[in-house]
């Protein structure tokens, strides 16, 4: 049996930090590595704060940010405080939670370290390496789940208080899968009536954006009445495509009663 190894350590990152500038510098660094950091996860970053003799740095009472810097888009992604885990021998942790990086597309971001002295209130910058470069890079990279597809706004007919069907939309499931996973989302305005979801096994031959002379049949119906908050619903099967049927009941006159279909595969 092949057997495979797996590893589990703290994401550590030394910096250099000089309260007591008659230190004399005899370590250096000449480079800072990378750090790497994962989407749909919390990352842990732990630092540990070193002065020019490699002597740990005491950082009690200090405020020590973490700051994540696009140059690319020119703004600040994050900022936060960093935790004390050891005072005494300069070690702190910054939590990078899988919202922080929810909304973060590029590859690579720089990162700096500040502490604010609270006896001076003096604010002085970090140092990754014996150049005193104050910045660091980090890679950012998709994580140990499928990446994050956004969801499909369904073309939907408005203005009309009788039935009406939504166009196809393409539900990009595999059929060598033996199931998929589906989740629409429904948003109301008072609507009263049925909701029907459907779906088809035949082949897209698309036409002009369309796709003719398909045979749909009946996933699930839904029933509602008088309904204006937002509603989901989840299920499962292979599908090539999928249509939404809006069924008001009679002497419903609001028009546009189902606002927006959002679905996702």
């Amino acid at each position: 049996m092949q057997q495979m190894k797996t590893y589990f350590y703290p994401n550590t990152v030394t910096v250099q930090c000089n309260p007591d500038p008659t230190i004399t510098a005899r370590w250096r660094t000449m480079y800072q590595r990378q750090i790497k950091i994962y989407k749909g996860v919390d990352n842990i970053i732990q630092f540990i704060f070193k002065n020019s003799d490699q002597k740990p740095v005491n950082v009690t009472g200090w405020d020590i940010t973490f700051n994540m810097i696009s140059d690319r888009e020119g703004m600040l992604v994050v900022s936060k405080l960093a935790t004390v885990v050891n005072a005494l021998a300069g070690i702190v942790t910054v939590s990078l939670t899988e919202f922080d990086l929810i909304d973060l597309d590029l590859p690579y971001y720089n990162y700096a370290l500040t502490v604010t002295d609270p006896t001076t209130g003096i604010e002085q910058v970090v140092y990754t390496d014996e150049n005193f470069e104050s910045r660091g890079e980090i890679l950012l990279r998709d994580g140990p789940y499928p990446e994050f597809q956004p969801s499909i706004i369904v073309d939907l007919p408005s203005n009309s208080n009788s039935s009406v069907t939504t166009s196809g939309v393409v539900a990009d499931t595999n059929a060598m899968q033996q199931s998929s996973h589906h989740t629409s989302q429904f948003f109301f305005s008072n609507f009263s009536g049925n909701l029907t979801i459907q779906g088809t096994l035949d082949s897209l031959a698309w036409v002009n954006n369309t796709a003719p002379n398909l045979s749909w049949g009946n996933i699930s119906s839904l029933m509602y009445v008088n309904q204006t908050a937002t509603d989901y619903y989840n299920w499962s099967g292979i599908y090539t495509a999928v249509r939404f049927v809006v069924s008001p009941t009679d002497g419903n006159v609001n028009p546009s009663p189902v606002t927006q279909i959002l679905y996702r595969a």
